[in-house]
């Protein structure tokens, strides 16, 4: 039976003049990266097409040696020695890139290529690729919603709300669409968002969020609730950054206690294969990104 591993889901976010082309290119022809004694680079690369546009590409995020060396034994002298080694691999990571979401999954392995450090590794790789002219990249987590909902109900009150969020492409859901058409009419890289309030912030964000993973909502039942809170993006900010199109934290009171929640710290994944076949991979990741537009009403 072969070892599973865990797989996390996100968006790759595309800043500044990064198209899909080039992003797309930065993976199947990759440029190497240095970092204190490890290079880093994409390698196994696959790419499932069909009608004529790409359907997902599989690659490993690798890290290996340049100059290394092994303990070998040479049986004829019986002695054990050292003997250098060239490019000798430390670490890779399985991932699928799928366009049609923006979606990423990329597996997490301890101690070498942890959940935290895949993003920056994979944006580095990106950029280098394009020198970073006026270009960039962010792979932002998508959030568990139940997780995110379940913490987010224990709280008593909500004293603040932070959230930066970026323009999403392809997608956008009814609880952030205003907010997206906000981004889009004035061309924005960005928005931050910032709330606070110690008497606490009147806001939904716990009924909405809970209505998104309700199997009797409605995208038109979410959107109303949404309504008259767009005078203020905070709700709307925090629940786009849960979809990957950014990142948020809530803060709040529980039992006079401060507690902090953070999108990153619920991300959305899933067991597979420690050794995937590629073909499996694109197929268990596309339907996980099938099933949040499905519960999350996402569209293109």
């Amino acid at each position: 039976m072969r070892a599973n591993a865990r797989y996390y889901l996100g968006r790759v976010i595309k800043i500044g003049k990064l198209t899909e082309e080039l992003l797309v290119d930065a993976i199947i022809k990759p440029t190497i990266i240095q970092k204190n004694r490890y290079n880093y680079t994409f390698t196994n690369i696959k790419v499932f097409s069909s009608r004529n546009k790409i359907d997902g590409i599989f690659a490993r995020l690798s890290k290996y040696k340049p100059h290394a060396s092994v303990k070998v034994v040479r049986p004829d002298e019986h002695q054990i020695d050292d003997e250098n080694v060239a490019n000798l691999t430390e670490a890779y990571s399985p991932f699928i890139y799928i366009p049609e979401f923006s979606g990423i999954a990329y597996q997490h392995v301890w101690n070498h290529l942890q959940r935290e450090q895949f993003p920056r590794l994979f944006a580095d790789l990106v950029i280098a690729k394009h020198q970073g002219f006026f270009l960039s990249c962010e792979v932002d987590p998508v959030t568990d919603m139940r997780t995110f909902v379940t913490r987010l109900a224990r709280l008593d009150t909500i004293t603040s709300l932070r959230a930066a969020v970026r323009p999403p492409n392809p997608l956008f859901g009814p609880c952030w669409k205003p907010l997206r058409d906000y981004i889009k009419k004035r061309q924005l890289d960005e928005v931050i968002v910032r709330e606070d309030s110690q008497n606490g912030i009147k806001t939904s964000i716990t009924g909405i969020a809970q209505q998104i993973v309700e199997e009797n909502s409605s995208a038109e039942k979410i959107a109303t609730l949404m309504e008259p809170l767009m005078g203020g993006i905070g709700d709307a900010a925090v629940l786009m950054a849960a979809d990957g199109y950014g990142r948020a934290k809530v803060e709040g009171q529980e039992s006079k206690k401060t507690i902090v929640i953070r999108t990153s710290e619920n991300q959305r994944s899933f067991l597979f294969k420690r050794e995937p076949d590629p073909e499996e991979l694109l197929k268990i990741t596309y339907d996980e990104f099938k099933r949040i537009n499905d519960e999350r009403y996402l569209e293109h």
